[in-house]
């Protein structure tokens, strides 16, 4: 655990603390107070959520429509230690043919066709040709266990090109 999030704990506990110390010798209702108790457990999950988005690690929502890929990792489905593989994606959105923000970490299950892709994507970076990528749609994954409604129970299917030369403006 980092320092900073051990900070955070320790600053919602102080937090929690004094909440209860407020409600204990307040006049408001009991109605009231436990209403007060869930609203502020509430604010803690919803505010753990954004700090685990803002600490860079991967996210599980969907990648852009049109991305500009810069690295992709690859973990390979293992067996022995029953790890289902995953792809690890840093990309660019690119809305409206303009680089959006910050490149972003996305997680995207292991599929094998996706495999092939990313690794023809990365082949073509190293020779020096920035690719874009396209998501094609959301497959449905019938080996799921779950109901298709997670990002990690379906299958991405991404189509890469060469990022155009730029246009240069007439002299």
């Amino acid at each position: 655990m980092n320092e900073v999030l051990m900070a955070l704990t320790i600053a919602y506990v102080f937090l929690a603390a004094l909440l209860l110390l407020v409600l204990v010798y307040s006049r408001l209702r009991l109605g009231l107070k436990f209403a007060l108790v869930l609203v502020a457990g509430a604010f803690y999950w919803v505010s753990f959520q954004g700090w685990q988005n803002a600490q860079g690690w991967p996210s599980a929502t969907a990648l852009p429509e049109r991305f500009l890929l810069h690295f992709v990792i690859v973990e390979e489905p293992d067996e022995r230690e029953g790890t289902a593989g995953q792809f690890y994606v840093w990309a660019t959105s690119l809305a409206g043919n303009q680089p959006y923000s910050t490149p972003r970490a996305h997680m995207l299950p292991y599929d094998k066709g996706l495999h092939v892709k990313f690794d023809a994507a990365m082949r073509e970076m190293r020779n020096g040709n920035l690719q874009i990528g396209e998501v094609g749609g959301d497959l449905h994954d019938p080996a799921a266990t779950r109901d298709n409604t997670r990002i990690a129970d379906k299958k991405v299917d991404i189509e890469f090109t060469d990022l155009p030369d730029p246009q240069l403006p007439e002299k």
